[in-house]
């Protein structure tokens, strides 16, 4: 579906707004949201080993999810012939209290994603995690956020509003 603005009636929210670096590390930020993209060296073998247990890393993510509470999406690519892993996730708030959240919350799926697919991985209980990680993270040249002040939450409570209020719609309706 295309629409089209005049151009005399555009607003303030109408506005783009500004995509800046993370104050505190690495990674883009607009608005409320955030994101990290990491490229990975792959062992050999661990394309294979990963999509052997992508059935349950994927039923595990809405587990963990729900400990973490920030992440907008989150997903992991092979690329190469299976030789190096992509990961890009969008989340709320500031680099290095997601990083810190993400592990303590979030550690034993990681390991169960990486552990053996990853080069080097030193596991996510490793103090020295997000310093082995950074190196790893590119900065996204260009990233678009569709609701960068929506955050996980304000997006979980807009749809519990909707879902009530289509509920009350149907109930008068009858």
């Amino acid at each position: 579906m295309t629409t089209q603005r005049s151009e005399t009636s555009g607003t303030a929210m109408d506005a783009a707004p500004t995509v800046s670096r993370q104050p505190d590390g690495l990674g883009k930020r607009v608005g409320e949201v955030a994101e990290i993209t990491v490229l990975l060296d792959a062992k050999p073998g661990g394309a294979e080993r990963f999509r052997q247990n992508a059935a349950k890393i994927q039923e595990d993510a809405f587990h963990y999810e729900k400990l973490v509470g920030t992440v907008h999406d989150f997903r992991v690519t092979f690329i190469n012939n299976d030789t190096q892993v992509v990961g890009a996730v969008t989340y709320d708030g500031d680099f290095k209290p997601y990083m810190a959240d993400i592990f303590a919350n979030a550690g034993p799926w990681f390991d169960e994603m990486f552990d053996g697919v990853i080069e080097g991985y030193p596991g996510a209980g490793d103090p020295g995690i997000v310093d082995w990680l950074a190196p790893k993270i590119v900065e996204a040249d260009m990233w678009y956020a569709s609701n960068p002040s929506m955050t996980v939450e304000d997006t979980t409570k807009a749809q519990k509003v909707s879902e009530a209020f289509n509920s009350l719609l149907d109930a008068a309706a009858g």
